[in-house]
């Protein structure tokens, strides 16, 4: 069980990175989809925001998914320790954000919660990718090198 739980410790380590990225990468589709909204356009019926809205979907559905699974097989004391609790605030809140987004056409009050939302959860999957790789650097010796022996 430790030979999988260290695989999907590793495997936490590259999604968590890869979720960090793709939450900076949705603030450059936004801000590409309002920009090239033609005249008149609504944001609820722009079609260039359909990549924000699309790759955004993907990321919470299956990105939130893989991420709950390899974060739960990893859940050993060192990862446990640093990124627990930023793991499920990240779990809480990446579901949030297409809720809001879809509240927010109707009601503004809730909608304006979607960017606010999403700049938390950018520094919550920092620190969590940033945190995951610390426990990489502590819990694990380099490659080609022995443990420490103890006498």
């Amino acid at each position: 069980m430790a030979v999988v739980r260290r695989g999907a410790a590793v495997a936490q380590r590259y999604l968590v990175s890869l979720y960090f990225l793709g939450v900076v990468a949705q603030f450059f589709l936004v801000g590409f989809g309002l920009f090239g909204m033609k005249a008149g356009d609504t944001i609820g019926k722009a079609n260039s925001l359909n990549l924000h809205r699309d790759f955004g979907w993907a990321l919470t559905q299956f990105g939130g998914i893989l991420l709950l699974i390899t974060t739960l097989i990893a859940w050993q004391k060192p990862l446990r320790e640093r990124v627990g609790l930023y793991a499920v605030l990240c779990l809480l809140g990446f579901p949030l954000q297409p809720l809001l987004a879809a509240a927010g056409e109707h009601h503004r009050f809730v909608g304006m919660f979607h960017p606010v939302n999403a700049a938390l959860l950018l520094g919550l999957s920092a620190t969590l990718a940033r945190r995951a790789w610390a426990t990489r650097a502590v819990g694990e010796p380099a490659v080609g090198t022995a443990a420490p022996s103890t006498p």
